[in-house]
């Protein structure tokens, strides 16, 4: 019997040792956004009522007639040009004809604008000082104190310049040359919002120039071919408006207003007088958000002994200064013009809280830094609770625009309209052209301001003449003397012409059928009818509103 060969075990094999898998690190900055951005819509919706002042009261009757087929310049004049009242239209397509429309639309622009920043900024930097720069925006551009309920043009320039500034980081990322068209564009586009865009379109071409020039090292050929891509789309969007009204035979109108008028409208001059305008506005901002200036300050502190790269300095640097040549421009210095600093006041606190941050050491939670930020959130929300959650959108009317009538002109307009014809014209003599457009009224003249009227200006006279052959020409049933000093801003040695015009002019065809008057212990009133007849009102700031006499 043969013996079995024992059985051999084979031999083990080494068991080799699996990695573990690395579990990525938690992102929360996406949804902390998403919270403040649904907060900042909501603050946002509570004040959608808010009446209309002039400006937004021009960009919504001139966007008016874009969607009524109405050429830029053609039925009103400015010195604007017309890209604010384009994005009017466009919001008063999509959410009404309406002063609550227009805000509507406004809780979308902030929303894209936040992401945009945020997106752009977290792909360049890191994800803090996207989530910082959004939401130190978002919290500050919709404060009374920067008129931020209100759809005023600097919220359109931050809207995009947001979107170029991704695209410029996108290229610096990706290299993909499709970005600094795109970029230009953005940038072009904001400039139809506000002619003081243009020093955002400097700061996009002198940063493509470094980083092409010398962080990229391309040849001069090279960087000349990407940055004339660049000026393209910047060009692009006001090449448009020359040619719409080249083709609408409005350019003689389009250059006298934007050109040879605009060049004549004065920057301020007296540095007592500029210090002055920028106190009226900064102290109250640094009342609601000392905290968040210091940051940003200790942003641009500590901005070279961050470990950020040298572009990104850079970068930094140049944009803040281009966001305060814009903010400056004219050195009005006036409430909303304050918007468009205000993610370059994100982005520099977004740096220092990460600079900060990473030098305690004892803290390594990855998550510190968002709490440190909701902090700063919560307690911004705080700080101005009574106007986010509180006030009514009659009384923020009143506590960002006290004496001016803006409370009162829905109702004057409410009355024109229930009066007047839809094909009837009307005319306001003053400066308050929202009472068009709530009346849904064409004007009985383009001049929507008569501030250009009472300027020293080469033009004055003749506009003065053009405003007045216009009414007469078109007789209105109905005409609005503003005797208010906002209204006018007359100019000491300006021309009288079209006040004693107006003066014998109304009595000679219309009667009184009301008017509103403004004390400063009771704000603005209303009266009608025979309740008119029997009041005296403060002839120092009083609005008339009549009626043209039967047969004349």
């Amino acid at each position: 019997m043969d013996k079995k060969k024992p059985f051999k075990q084979a031999p083990k094999k080494a068991v080799s040792q699996q990695p573990k898998a690395i579990t990525p690190k938690r992102d929360y900055t996406l949804l902390l956004l998403w919270i403040v951005i649904l907060v900042i819509s909501a603050i946002r919706y509570r004040l959608i009522a808010v009446p209309f002042e002039r400006d937004e009261g021009e960009y919504g009757y001139i966007g008016n007639l874009f969607l009524h087929g109405v050429a830029p310049f053609k039925d009103a004049y400015s010195m604007k040009l017309p890209g604010t009242s384009f994005m009017y239209a466009v919001l008063m397509f999509f959410f009404g004809h309406t002063n609550t429309g227009v805000h509507l639309g406004m809780i979308f622009i902030n929303v894209a604008t936040m992401y945009f920043l945020f997106a752009g900024f977290k792909k360049l930097y890191n994800p803090l000082v996207g989530l910082a720069t959004a939401s130190i925006f978002g919290l500050m551009a919709i404060s009374y104190v920067f008129d931020g309920f209100a759809a005023h043009a600097t919220q359109f320039i931050c809207f995009y310049s947001s979107i170029g500034l991704f695209f410029l980081v996108e290229y610096i990322k990706s290299g993909k040359v499709r970005q600094i068209f795109l970029c230009g564009l953005m940038f072009g586009m904001a400039f139809l919002m506000k002619q003081q865009a243009v020093f955002l379109i400097l700061f996009g071409a002198i940063l493509l120039f470094v980083y092409l020039k010398i962080e990229k090292k391309q040849k001069l050929i090279d960087t000349i071919k990407k940055l004339f891509m660049y000026g393209t789309g910047v060009f692009i969007p006001y090449i448009i408006v020359l040619l719409i009204v080249l083709f609408a035979g409005e350019f003689k109108v389009f250059w006298l207003w934007t050109i040879q008028y605009a060049s004549t409208y004065e920057s301020v001059k007296s540095l007592d007088m500029i210090i002055t305008l920028f106190n009226l506005s900064f102290i109250p901002a640094w009342g609601c958000f000392y905290y968040l200036f210091l940051l940003a300050l200790g942003g641009i502190l500590v901005l070279f002994w961050t470990p950020y790269t040298r572009l990104q300095k850079i970068f930094t640097l140049l944009y803040f200064i281009a966001s305060l040549l814009v903010l400056s421009s004219g050195f009005y210095f006036r409430q909303h013009y304050f918007v468009v600093i205000l993610p370059a006041v994100g982005l520099l606190s977004g740096i220092f809280l990460d600079f900060v941050i990473k030098k305690i050491k004892v803290i390594k939670s990855p998550s510190f830094s968002t709490v440190i930020l909701v902090g700063i959130v919560l307690f911004t929300i705080y700080n101005n609770h009574d106007y986010y959650f509180k006030y009514s959108p009659r009384m923020v009317c009143d506590m960002s625009y006290w004496g001016n009538p803006f409370n009162a002109t829905q109702e004057i307009a409410k009355y024109i309209k229930d009066n007047t014809k839809d094909t009837d014209k009307i005319a306001v003599l003053g400066s308050e052209p929202e009472i068009c457009f709530y009346a849904d009224r064409t004007s009985a003249s383009g001049f929507l301001y008569t501030y250009p009227l009472v300027e020293i200006q080469p033009y004055n006279e003749i506009m003065q003449e053009q405003m007045i052959k216009e009414i007469e020409k078109n007789k209105p049933p109905f005409l609005v003397f503003c005797n208010v000093a906002f209204s006018w801003l007359a100019q000491k040695g300006s021309p009288t012409t079209v006040m004693n015009w107006a003066n014998k002019y109304i009595q000679a065809n219309y009667t009184p059928v009301g008017f509103a008057d403004f004390f400063n212990n009771r704000g603005w009133h209303i009266y009608w009818g025979d309740d008119s007849k029997n009041r005296l009102p403060n002839p120092e700031s009083v609005i008339y509103i009549l009626k043209r006499n039967p047969g004349m």
